[in-house]
């Protein structure tokens, strides 16, 4: 069984063989244990073959008893790459430099992440972190144990709850967890809910307040739909009136549509960039002046060696350019309409603000004239209605507003 390891650790060379009695060659060869693999006829007395070096010397009398000559056509395994290295000193030098500074370089710390914070500052955290010796720059040999790195950066943040400190390859990353400070009811005053617009009363639901319309009744614009005073004439309070009020609003949107719309496709031409990556700069390798399309896309690759949780600070990267061009579609008079109607719709949501919807749509008219489309609609929305109003010089309950 073949050895594809040992052959390359040995050495082994490829030979052609010529001579009538290459068979008996073979017979001879089996008999003596010399290993001879890949045999293949390439002429009529012509042979090739593969054979270790070792064994190779030991086929010379064979050769010259069955009158066969050889010749060496290629050398493949270790003893040939390291004759090359030799003559090439100052690449094995060089390669060797480059990995002892790769080594080095990734015992260092390249990048400090923070995430988990809310209302604290990252910046805060990164100017704590580097106090303690975490840091850009940093030698990890010098850095002190993970939970020892946790318990300082913790008495320097006393508003965490928890930090974690992960090292992974040339990154620091800082899990921040944030205490949770209670959260004190804001005072407000004394208020109305009143009606920003026109509209129909579609629900309503008062939390504190006493209610003012119906479902179903048509308000004005600044109508009281929940009032902020409570009580009976000889005893009144005014209160900060809570509740939500849905009113059904009428809009008219007007949108238009060109019949001709411009898009972008890909012409398959391709232009790449090679950078070279160490830390977090970047070296265009090749090509050396940078080129570019008039119009494009961009699409980037980065590869960075990884093992056993160590990230390597130099990389590769690659980004590719993809030309596009502007390519014109001609509309038919249904799908522009049908794109203005969306875009109708989007305006009026946009309008209406959120948790609003479409109750109801009508197309006034439809035009085309001049390349474009022209399309009316007339929306009925159901949207919040309800504005404060605040109220001046009437009794007040105390700030947390109880239920009437």
């Amino acid at each position: 069984m073949r050895n594809g390891l040992r052959e390359w650790v040995d050495g082994h060379i490829t030979i052609t063989v010529r001579g009538k009695r290459f068979e008996r060659l073979l017979n001879m060869a089996v008999r003596d244990g010399i290993r001879i693999w890949n045999i293949r006829r390439v002429g009529l007395e012509v042979s090739r073959c593969d054979i270790l070096i070792r064994d190779y010397f030991r086929l010379r009398p064979l050769l010259k008893e069955t009158g066969c000559r050889s010749h060496v056509e290629h050398r493949d395994g270790l003893p040939f790459w390291l004759l090359r290295l030799r003559r090439r000193s100052g690449l094995a030098i060089g390669a060797a430099l480059f990995f002892i500074g790769l080594y080095m370089l990734s015992t260092f710390v390249w990048s400090v992440e923070v995430s988990g914070t809310k209302m604290m500052d990252p910046q805060r955290v990164l100017r704590a972190a580097a106090e303690i010796g975490i840091k850009e720059g940093a030698w990890k040999v010098k850095l002190k144990e993970p939970l020892l790195l946790q318990k300082e950066l913790m008495s320097l943040l006393p508003e965490t709850t928890w930090i974690g400190i992960e090292m992974k390859g040339t990154k620091v990353k800082l899990q921040v967890v944030e205490k949770d400070e209670p959260v004190l009811p804001q005072p407000t005053s004394p208020r109305h809910l009143v009606a920003k617009k026109r509209a129909v009363i579609h629900k309503i639901l008062p939390e504190v307040g006493r209610s003012q319309v119906t479902n179903n009744q048509v308000v004005e614009k600044g109508q009281v739909l929940i009032s902020g005073i409570i009580g009976n004439e000889a005893r009144q309070q005014a209160v900060s009136a809570r509740g939500k009020v849905q009113g059904e609003v009428w809009y008219i949107s007007n949108a238009s549509v060109p019949l001709n719309q411009k898009h972008y496709q890909l012409t398959g031409a391709k232009l790449q960039q090679q950078y070279l990556l160490i830390g977090s700069y970047a070296v265009q390798m090749w090509p050396f002046k940078k080129q570019s399309f008039a119009l494009s896309e961009v699409a980037e690759e980065r590869f960075v060696p990884s093992y056993a949780g160590f990230t390597s600070p130099v990389g590769w990267k690659t980004v590719t350019q993809m030309e596009t061009e502007p390519i014109t579609k001609q509309m038919s008079v249904e799908e522009a309409t049908a794109l203005a109607k969306k875009f109708a719709r989007e305006d009026v949501l946009k309008k209406a603000g959120t948790d609003a919807f479409i109750q109801d749509e009508k197309v006034l008219h439809v035009t085309s004239e001049n390349g474009k489309v022209y399309v009316s609609i007339h929306f009925s929305v159901i949207e919040d209605i309800a504005v404060e109003q605040p109220l001046v010089g009437l009794p007040q309950t105390p700030a947390n507003n109880g239920n009437p």
